[in-house]
């Protein structure tokens, strides 16, 4: 069945399963990454190790992303969008169950790895999911939802951890987070069968003119992606922006020192810090929906973008003042919670729409291609600004540094051409 929108172009139904199990698939590989980072005041004394050891398990998707980055964009463009995104699917599934089968740090952070080189395949993907089935008005909301899932894997990552390892000395399996690995991994198995069954590469006929192209990666045209300028810029903005994300997501217990030694009834610090991370990515996924659908009915990038990094920049810097001066008014956790939630509202809603700008204004380059190298570039902000965590010795500097770098990205998002310069003959 399928639903004609032109005389040229058809939309299926199915496309909406294809997006909810590349969703899926994506989402327990998100969940993965920011385990320990929700619990690592546990995970610590767990392991005997130091913060630096707990940090490697969720650094090492960022460490990992850099020389995966090309392989991956290149094997999704020979082997499509199934068999390309299929490969870090299987690494997921089996590195993820593998995860539990010892405690021992070395075997977890082994198999960690696996599942970090598994991560480039699935986020090279997005725009590739949006462009291979839907039609040109739901590709930035496609996009847009294909994100979510990520926020929605760290949300739950960061929520539903901290329940899952004992807080309590008096359980047998106090601290211990073998349970929780058994769970994720046997969620990642489940995601890997189902989506290699129920998964199709691309439908019958082509939903969009993007699609209706046809696309071969070339290292040639890959460098030609820098001499757009709007893409250069678009390059600065991933590094500084999605590299602040990835930062506080990974750092989020060293950044808020105040959370770590909270004493809030019913809580633990691992509970606190789990709670600030989810409604960071509630409001997160709350933005990129609104802010997305509102970019694709304008057909708008350009001011939103321009919108999400000034914001990012105010916002970082309430946090500052937050963690810093503020100890009335409200709680100061409540206030981070309120900080939090707009921060994820107007930061992260970011990233579906520069995905979907990046794939429009580099046609008909793959949209693997400038997808995968600003998912890239965000991983290299995101390694330098955690060396800034953690090469301070005070954490007064750090939110200020974040707060600089967003304003020179809004500053260089004004110097781009919005959609209208590119619109596709």
């Amino acid at each position: 069945m399928n639903t004609t929108v032109s005389s040229d172009y058809k939309v299926y139904p199915y496309r909406w399963i294809v997006l909810g199990l590349f969703g899926l698939v994506t989402l327990i590989n998100q969940m993965i990454w920011i385990t320990f980072a929700a619990i690592e005041p546990s995970a610590t004394s767990f392991y005997l190790k130091g913060t630096n050891a707990i940090l490697m398990f969720s650094l090492v998707f960022m460490i990992v992303y850099i020389p995966m980055n090309i392989p991956a964009a290149k094997a999704i463009d020979k082997f499509g969008l199934k068999w390309g995104t299929g490969i870090g699917v299987v690494l997921t599934g089996i590195f993820g169950i593998l995860r539990a089968v010892s405690v021992q740090y070395h075997w977890v952070l082994i198999f960690q790895i696996g599942c970090a080189i598994g991560q480039p395949f699935l986020l090279n993907s997005f725009t590739k999911v949006s462009t291979n089935w839907f039609p040109e008005k739901e590709k930035t909301l496609a996009t847009s939802l294909g994100t979510m899932f990520v926020l929605l894997g760290i949300l739950l990552g960061m929520l539903l951890t901290p329940f899952l390892v004992s807080n309590d000395p008096l359980n047998p399996r106090f601290q211990d987070p073998t349970l929780m690995l058994y769970i994720y991994g046997g969620i990642a198995l489940a995601f890997m069968v189902i989506y290699l069954i129920f998964v199709k590469d691309k439908p019958e006929t082509p939903p969009n003119a993007y699609s209706d192209k046809t696309k071969v990666f070339e290292t040639k045209g890959t460098f030609s992606l820098f001499k757009n300028k709007d893409f250069n810029i678009l390059f600065i903005l991933f590094l500084f922006g999605a590299g602040a994300f990835n930062a506080i997501s990974t750092g989020i217990a060293s950044l808020f020192q105040s959370i770590k030694g909270s004493t809030i009834p019913g809580f633990s610090p691992d509970d606190l810090l789990g709670i600030l991370g989810g409604i960071m990515i509630v409001g997160g996924i709350a933005g990129a929906i609104i802010l997305s659908t509102l970019s694709d009915k304008y057909r708008k990038r350009k001011p939103f973008l321009i919108v999400n990094a000034v914001s990012g920049a105010v916002l970082t810097l309430a946090f500052f003042f937050v963690e810093r001066f503020i100890t009335s008014f409200l709680p100061q956790y409540i206030l981070h919670c309120i900080i939090g939630f707009l921060f994820g509202f107007l930061l992260i809603s970011a990233l579906p729409i520069g995905l979907t700008y990046a794939a429009e204004i580099t046609h008909p380059l793959p949209e693997e291609t400038s997808n995968g190298w600003l998912m890239w570039v965000g991983q290299i902000g995101g390694i330098a600004l955690i060396g800034i965590i953690f090469g301070m010795n005070t954490d007064v500097y750090n939110f200020i540094i974040y707060a600089a770098i967003l304003v020179v990205a809004a500053i260089f998002a004004f110097r781009m051409k919005d959609l209208d310069a590119y619109e596709l003959k």
